[in-house]
């Protein structure tokens, strides 16, 4: 007789969930009449469906009682979530919230800090950045019921960690986000209770409990120090920048904050040794929980620490307690739930990614589990098969699901992530469990601790070297394509996501008989595939067709058509292409070397070139130029030039301008173009008498009309921060601001000292970094990359090789590989 196979998948609350997630980015934009139009269609939806489902035959089919059911539910939480909304939006309204954002006033508030300060740079040196919620505002203080979540943000370093700040803050709307620009250093404490300046921040136990741990790991072997108070506690303060880019690059950066798969994997490891122990399954579940509670106070209950504890939890008791199908509803309803309580959860990426982790864990992670113990087990003793198959489960079970949110999120592929992960995850659970015995105990007994965490560094060295060494392999990031090819191939990979997870499904409850009869006597086999199976086969099979298609760079002289402009690999250098023909450009700039400027063009199959403008007269932007000889020798060449007396003028005058150039001049603009393409460019900012040769850079912007439209580049030289922080914020006489653009060629290699001002200014919707691999200069800078990626896509020369930019019909460009970058496989 075959085993009873699993129960199918109670999905009654996805609708309502669903719904719950789009009204909940959508209604906080709507009119109050509008939001009363929806909560009515939602509430009469309910009704309908619940008057049929009462009303209707005693006993109706499964499936259309659970299409009824779904219904009433997805109308209830609708309804109930618009009416929070609704409600939400006349509270802060009666306090004044809104028109206080919108007129970027200037107001006294008493905030609750609810996550770790980060830093970045800025205008005029570094500033900090800390989550929040703004509860009181104003003077007397009025009460904003319910609190409103912000972003601090204010100069030189944050502020000690203390529960409650008062502040003097300008808030303004940025992206759904909202900023609270402190005007001084904000003060410990209630505004009730005192002034700005007055008080002294203290050190809570939580602060405490952290900096022992950073101390008890400080002595670790390689990247262990620094990974350990991230992989325990979500405590990335010890992490450098280059450390925690490489663990984005690897597709490892979840590893390092507090996420349910943290909390799955504590919560597993306590099941797995009670059930060892033979102890009942209400013990097992009692234990589990209460881990994960002390869990919870040890990390800190933050909002992220909470919503990451719930989503885990539900995941980990699915998997080792062998109630999947039931864990799925529970998540289902109580996501909704969490929805309905706190609409603004439905605009986080944190808590898409929670959910979707989570979902990944209770659909997949038990069935993958099975089967890798089935074959581990084989080579290894039980245990250690166990433990291995459940941790390699839980960790590529969520970071599949997550996938196509981080895609969107990011706009970029990690190459390697998948292996990263795979390779990675036998050494997060010893990292998590272990490390967080070394926490509860590195207060009242650090000699305990600290032999705990000599366990564990070798694990968390582990990741590390796996997070560096995936990053630094070439092409470990790749620009996903944009556009409506873009979109349609993240509808089909998230698509084949949710089939190959139904697909698990299907696997696990087709009944398997364990007893087979052979021979001649025996049934003949059944060839032929149910649809649904050869359905979820293509779809994955293409999915991951696009997916190689994405990560494998082409080969070279692989142009894609209708190329617009392109940016080549030329080292550590400058170097741009700008179509002006079929098989003619615009260059600006020509990088370090003759050869690699000549072949980029050669690659891009352009056999004219029409003008050669240069920034300034450095080596890594004109050296190169001496490759544009024969029938490349452009016909017209420009400068940007230096006098070298403008300021201190610690650098050299550079190179000498090529034979025939004349200088670039403010306000200049020239254009080249034949057979239905056209190169427009002006000179927006050119001064020789800039204090540094950097800052000389002329700023041009590029303009390309072609069969896709029209593509705006601006191209910024090595200007550094202070001059770019000036003209980003209008202080200069002789030049407008920067426009808004489509691409931004970003300064100075992605160094720290090009500043962010000029891409927040312009708004591009790809930043391109042109710079050499391991080069000596420390380029680009992990803060820049990280500052650019939260404005959005980056692509990067040293990674993405020599890229063709294909403009789409609704404004956005495409990234293609046209060689790949050197030493890539």
């Amino acid at each position: 007789m075959a085993a009873r196979a699993p129960a199918p998948v109670d999905a009654r609350w996805v609708p309502a969930l669903l719904t719950c997630l789009l009204l909940g980015q959508a209604a906080p934009t709507w009119p109050s009449g509008a939001s009363a139009v929806v909560s009515v269609g939602c509430l009469a939806l309910a009704a309908a469906a619940g008057l049929r489902l009462a009303l209707g035959r005693p006993h109706p089919d499964g499936r259309r009682r659970g299409l009824l059911t779904a219904c009433v539910l997805a109308g209830a939480a609708g309804a109930l979530l618009v009416q929070h909304v609704s409600l939400d939006r006349a509270g802060a309204e009666h306090v004044g919230w809104p028109q206080a954002v919108a007129d970027a006033r200037a107001l006294r508030l008493e905030v609750v800090p609810t996550g770790e300060p980060t830093a970045s740079d800025a205008r005029f040196g570094p500033r900090w950045h800390q989550p929040a919620r703004v509860e009181r505002l104003g003077h007397p203080p009025r009460t904003l019921a319910p609190a409103v979540d912000v972003v601090l943000t204010g100069p030189g370093t944050a502020p000690t960690r203390t529960p409650r700040l008062c502040l003097v803050g300008v808030p303004e709307a940025r992206d759904g986000t909202v900023f609270v620009a402190a005007q001084a250093t904000p003060t410990a404490g209630a505004c009730g209770t005192t002034d700005p300046g007055t008080d002294t921040p203290t050190t809570t136990g939580r602060d405490a409990l952290r900096a022992a741990l950073r101390h008890a790991a400080a002595d670790g072997v390689g990247t262990a120090p620094q990974l350990i108070p991230g992989l325990v506690l979500g405590d990335r303060t010890a992490q450098s920048p280059e450390l925690d880019q490489a663990m984005k690059d690897a597709g490892l950066s979840h590893l390092s904050a507090v996420s349910g798969a943290n909390c799955a994997l504590l919560m597993g490891a306590v099941t797995l040794l009670l059930r060892t122990l033979r102890l009942p399954r209400a013990a097992v579940t009692a234990a589990a929980l209460g881990s994960l509670a002390v869990f919870v106070v040890i990390v800190g209950p933050e909002p992220s620490v909470l919503r990451a504890a719930v989503m885990g939890g539900l995941g980990a008791l699915a998997v080792f307690l062998g109630r999947g199908r039931q864990a799925f509803s529970l998540l289902s309803a109580g996501a909704t739930v969490l929805l309905v309580a706190a609409p603004s959860l439905a605009g986080e990426v944190a808590f898409h990614l929670s959910l979707a982790a989570t979902a990944g864990i209770v659909l997949a992670a038990a069935p993958a589990d099975g089967w890798l113990h089935g074959h581990l087990v084989r080579v290894l003793p039980d245990v250690p098969a166990r433990w291995l198959s459940s941790s390699l489960a839980v960790t590529v079970a969520a970071h599949l699901a997550c996938q196509p949110i981080l895609l969107a999120m990011t706009g970029t592929v990690s190459t390697w992530s998948v292996p990263a992960n795979l390779v990675a995850a036998p050494a997060v659970a010893p990292v998590t469990v272990l490390g967080t015995l070394a926490a509860a105990v590195v207060l009242p007994a650090p000699a305990l601790a600290g032999a705990l965490v000599a366990v564990i560094q070798w694990p968390a060295a582990w990741i590390g070297a796996v997070a560096l060494t995936a990053a630094d392999v070439p092409g470990a990031v790749r620009p996903w394509p944009g556009g409506a090819l873009g979109l349609s191939l993240g509808v089909l990979l998230t698509v084949a996501t949710l089939a190959g997870f139904r697909l698990v499904l299907v696997l696990e409850r087709t009944p398997r008989a364990p007893v087979r009869r052979v021979g001649r006597s025996a049934p003949p086999a059944r060839d032929r595939l149910p649809a649904g199976g050869v359905l979820t086969g293509v779809l994955v099979t293409a999915a991951l067709g696009t997916g190689a298609a994405v990560v494998v760079p082409r080969p070279a002289g692989a142009t894609p058509e209708g190329w617009a402009l392109a940016f080549c690999d030329v080292g550590q250098g400058d170097m741009a292409v700008f179509r002006s023909g079929p098989a003619s450009a615009v260059v600006v700039d020509a990088g370090p070397d003759p050869d690699a400027a000549r072949r980029c063009l050669e690659d891009l199959h352009v056999e004219q070139v029409d003008a050669l403008l240069v920034t300034h007269l450095h080596a890594d932007h004109v050296a190169g130029a001496a490759g544009l000889s024969g029938g490349l020798a452009p016909a017209e060449v420009r400068h940007g030039a230096w006098s070298g007396s403008g300021g201190a003028g610690r650098e050299e005058p550079g190179m000498p301008p090529p034979v025939g150039s004349v200088p670039l001049a403010t306000g200049q603009a020239g254009a080249a173009g034949r057979t239905g393409w056209e190169v427009r460019w002006e000179v927006l900012l050119a001064d020789p008498r800039a204090a540094e040769h950097n800052d000389a850079s002329a700023q041009l912007l590029v303009t390309v009309e072609g069969d896709g439209g029209a593509v705006r580049t601006l191209v910024t030289g090595d200007m550094e921060e202070e001059s770019s922080a000036a003209w980003a914020a209008g202080r200069r006489s002789d030049a407008s601001p920067p426009p808004r653009v489509d691409v931004l060629k970003v300064a100075h290699h992605g160094a720290r000292n090009g500043g962010l001002d000029v891409p927040e200014a312009v708004g591009a919707r790809l930043h391109v970094v042109s710079v050499g691999a391991d080069n000596d200069y420390g380029h680009p800078h992990p803060v820049t990359i990280s500052g650019l990626e939260r404005l959005g896509p980056v692509a990067r020369t040293d990674l993405h090789g020599t890229l063709a930019l294909v403009p789409a019909s609704d404004g956005s460009v495409r990234a293609v590989t046209v060689r790949a970058p050197a030493g890539a496989p």
